[in-house]
């Protein structure tokens, strides 16, 4: 059941082209097309490399490159559905009635801050369309499950996989080496994830010390890793790390909005997920917003997953334990319910918004047709810039020219996309 809710949710999120995708989807269509028609190592003319968490794209493309664009699609659906299937499908052990194994599923589905009621305090709401994007009131945001799974996928399984490792940690059922292990794995896939896990293997290493087979699990998994990890700090200048300039009274309307209020109804000394658990969610979650990596907000975006997901279980095991008094388990609902309205947007959307185009065009037309205000630093490296020891000696080159248009016909964007 679990694979199947998964396909389904990748496939709505226009995954496999049978819904409506999102406009990073415009990139991502790009980069795998790419991808798929150039021999790998490839350059781009002027001499960038494709220098981005690839992870996602190298079983989709290879299918690709067999089959042409459409089979490609269809791997990409089918990987992402198992892989979150089987996420979903592990994280089920931790509750041990079919009912809790629900009821957890539709709070971490669901959840999502009070994105609605920054909505209403910005006086959006005027002309308010159920197909909105609500996500963008702020001056930052937090991404709920399905605008995940719908937009960047690859940095929810990212996130999604060492806060798992976590959760069974905190639970006793595994050991904390398999979560170390995890940081430097999932990195090829989106480093935020590995970054935002961070505060949560610090936590495994101070409440527990490790043993000589945990050690040998994180070094094995870091030299496993090791090419991916070089090939990405390539040109780390282009990205950049510096603090996010949010104005203090937007940064508190904003954790006034999408965490305090899920942190306060939730909170739990004792609970499995509680107490230091709850501490460090906290944490990440108000130090995110301050840290800029790139030229946008997706470091509060990405790094802020594995927090949440692991505040959306531990609500969910709230939700079907005896721990919250009558008060609060009505509050927590009210909240889930109100929060649950993004996600239930971005569902609308993409059964009423047309089927997403093929693309046409190579990576950097892709890029300028949405984000050309924008350098492409986050995706492409100069070829002498990569380390020696990883660098192509005789990489293809990609000269194929780009149609005058990217797709046969317009991508729609989504109201209240700010």
């Amino acid at each position: 059941m679990c694979i199947g809710i998964a396909l389904l949710l990748c496939a709505l999120g226009g995954q496999g082209r049978f819904f409506y995708a999102n406009a990073d989807w415009q990139v991502r269509d790009a980069v795998l097309r790419d991808m798929a028609i150039h021999p790998w190592p490839f350059v781009y003319a002027d001499g960038n490399l494709l220098r981005a968490p690839l992870g996602m794209y190298l079983v989709p493309a290879l299918a690709a490159k067999a089959g042409g664009q459409g089979v490609g699609d269809i791997a990409l659906l089918t990987q992402n559905g198992l892989l979150i299937g089987l996420l979903l499908a592990i994280a089920s052990t931790l509750f041990e009635t079919a009912r809790a194994r629900a009821i957890a599923l539709a709070v971490f589905v669901g959840f999502s801050g009070l994105d609605i009621v920054g909505q209403l305090l910005r006086g959006h709401i005027a002309g308010f369309s159920p197909t909105a994007h609500l996500e963008g009131w702020g001056f930052t945001q937090f991404s709920s499950t399905i605008t995940l799974l719908f937009w960047v996928p690859q940095h929810a399984l990212a996130g999604w996989v060492p806060a798992l490792a976590y959760l069974l940690w905190r639970s006793g059922r595994l050991r904390s080496g398999v979560l170390f292990a995890t940081l430097p794995l999932v990195a090829l896939w989106s480093p935020f994830g590995t970054i935002g896990a961070m505060p949560f293997a610090l936590h495994a290493l101070i409440a527990q010390r490790i043993g000589r087979r945990d050690l040998c699990a994180l070094i094995s998994a870091t030299l496993l890793a090791l090419p991916g990890l070089i090939y990405l700090a390539a040109a780390p200048d282009a990205v950049g790390v510096r603090f996010f300039p949010i104005p203090l009274n937007q940064y508190v309307l904003f954790a006034l909005v999408e965490a305090v209020p899920f942190l306060i109804a939730g909170w739990a000394w004792r609970a499995r997920f509680g107490g230091a658990t709850l501490l460090v969610v906290g944490l990440c979650l108000a130090v995110a917003p301050l840290v800029q990596i790139g030229w946008s907000i997706d470091f509060t975006m990405r790094a802020s997953i594995p927090a949440l997901a692991i505040l959306a279980a531990h609500l969910g095991d709230m939700m079907v334990g005896n721990v919250l008094s009558k008060e609060r388990r009505s509050m927590l609902i009210r909240l889930l319910v109100i929060g649950s309205i993004t996600g239930l947007c971005e569902i609308a959307r993409a059964v009423t918004f047309p089927t997403s185009p093929v693309p046409h065009c190579g990576f950097s037309r892709a890029w300028d047709e949405t984000f050309g205000a924008y350098p492409k630093g986050s995706y492409l490296a100069p070829i002498d810039r990569v380390p020696a020891a990883i660098r192509p000696v005789e990489p293809a080159v990609a000269t194929d020219r780009d149609p005058p248009a990217c797709y046969d016909r317009a991508w729609p964007l989504p109201p209240m996309f700010l």
